[in-house]
């Protein structure tokens, strides 16, 4: 898998460090010497309705006061057209470099020739990795299939390690980069332990906890038996949650897993209603893609910072696992 080998490395290097800096439902980052005074940076974003894209860019925000940049933001409604527009004036008004979440991955080669001389640090949405470029065209996030592979592995063992299964996945908004990344992991570590699962249910939510809710009184139709039900992201885990619980099931027993470790996510897990869910960290995922476009934008090199791969594409910060056995050590 491309760039995987390089990847692991720095995954585990960043592991460490995170299980060092880990505080709350979130791992801070302590602001480091770098130097924004001057720099001016466009935050390009699909919508403002994505629950943890809002809270990474709040903390990007914050970030960004701390180093003394300049970071103004502009939404293209899901409109590829519109957001080209907006990378493609940025220059013209006096930025240095991009911070852009993909409205479509697939549009990057027309973002990246619309930026002109700017470096783009994209966020949030992975593009394909032939279209990045070393220290100019970087892609800042945590690797996704390690999240849905930690997913499959907990659920799993929190089943008693059967070897057959009747499983649910709820995906993301489709056409993300992260939904075919996150199911597939899921599905590859059961194919790699043995275990035969029948997927009972595979549809979109929408990261949507009232969409998950109705995709769910679609598959009670089917009447069909499940054990869990794995969701690429919270919300869509909390809707999952409220459906079984509004069916009669024992939340103890149909497991559920989701991603994120949002507030509510971390909350369902002391309750014992979410068996797990995964933690992308947003503080440093803010804090290193405002870095790294400071950085970009003097000339300079991704080459130092923690998680950056060998071809200089990426900077990976790690998902971590948030169970009921470390829930006591997050807010």
């Amino acid at each position: 898998m491309k760039n995987r080998i390089k990847k692991s490395v720095a995954f585990l290097l960043c592991s460490i460090l995170l299980a060092l800096s880990v505080t709350g439902c979130g791992a801070k980052s302590a602001a480091g010497s770098i130097n924004g005074n001057g720099t001016k940076i466009l935050m390009c974003l699909h919508d403002d309705t994505d629950t943890f894209l809002n809270t990474l860019c709040e903390t990007i925000d914050q970030r960004a006061k701390e180093t003394g940049c300049t970071i103004d933001t502009v939404y293209c409604q899901s409109d590829p057209e519109i957001q080209m527009k907006q990378i493609a004036d940025a220059e013209g008004q006096g930025y240095n470099a991009i911070i852009c979440r993909l409205a479509d991955a697939t549009t990057i080669l027309q973002m990246e020739n619309a930026a002109g001389n700017l470096p783009i640090v994209f966020i949030n949405n992975e593009p394909d990795s032939d279209y990045l470029k070393g220290d100019r065209y970087v892609y800042v996030g945590s690797f996704e299939q390690d999240a849905g592979r930690f997913q499959a592995e907990y659920i799993w063992n929190g089943l008693g390690k059967p070897q057959s299964m009747n499983v649910i996945i709820l995906e993301g908004m489709k056409g993300h980069a992260a939904v075919p990344q996150r199911t597939n992991a899921v599905k590859y570590f059961f194919l790699d332990n043995g275990v035969n699962v029948n997927y009972v249910f595979v549809d979109h939510a929408d990261w949507s906890d009232t969409v998950a809710y109705d995709q769910l009184e679609i598959f009670k139709k089917t009447k069909q038996d499940f054990d869990c039900i794995i969701c690429n992201n919270d919300p869509m885990a909390i809707g999952a949650i409220k459906w079984l619980q509004d069916n009669g099931y024992d939340t103890h027993k149909k497991l559920v897993a989701g991603i994120d470790a949002t507030v509510d996510g971390c909350a369902a897990i002391r309750s014992g209603d979410m068996y797990m869910t995964v933690l992308q960290d947003t503080v440093s995922q803010a804090n290193v893609s405002v870095d790294c476009a400071i950085t970009l934008a003097k000339g300079g090199s991704v080459s130092s910072m923690s998680g950056s791969t060998e071809d200089l594409k990426y900077v990976w910060v790690p998902f971590v696992p948030i169970t009921p056995q470390n829930i006591d050590q997050y807010k």
